[in-house]
């Protein structure tokens, strides 16, 4: 029976992540990428530098907060269209995995990126049943470019 409920849940989130958004029923012509190429720092401090390459994002993370190592980063894979950003980071070593969504804007204070996320923590197999939902946290955060000659490197 857990088995059956696992692959249920994987099936389901593999068909949620390959349809189109709510409302899209037809294409429509995209906007150019967003500048998002660079160092990003978010409202906790976490840093971020995204490569944007075909739409598709690489870079590095590094948080402030939680069990890692300040000094430590973490490899980020993602995905970029237009203003839209999305990109998970693998907590390797810490059970656990982060993913966030958002959208790139402009204010008074400059570009920024505001997102949601949801971290998900490893549950032991036997508090699993208890416990699952429990293990997935989420938020919000906004993502600022740093400029600075002297920018640190994540």
């Amino acid at each position: 029976m857990y088995m059956m409920k696992s692959i249920l849940l994987i099936a389901s989130l593999v068909l949620a992540s390959c349809s189109p958004a709510q409302g899209a029923d037809t294409p429509t012509e995209q906007s150019a990428p967003a500048i998002i190429d660079g160092l990003w720092e978010n409202d906790r401090g976490s840093q971020v530098r995204f490569t944007a390459l075909d739409g598709e994002l690489s870079g590095v993370y590094k948080t402030n907060v939680g069990q890692p190592d300040k000094s430590q980063s973490f490899p980020l894979r993602g995905f970029v269209q237009g203003d839209q950003v999305s990109f998970t980071v693998n907590f390797k070593g810490y059970s656990s995995m982060t993913a966030w969504v958002g959208q790139m804007s402009e204010d008074a204070g400059g570009p920024y990126i505001q997102t949601l996320w949801h971290l998900t923590r490893d549950i032991d197999d036997a508090n699993e049943a208890d416990d699952l939902w429990g293990s997935i946290t989420a938020g919000a955060s906004t993502f600022r470019p740093v400029i600075s000659s002297d920018e640190p490197s994540p």
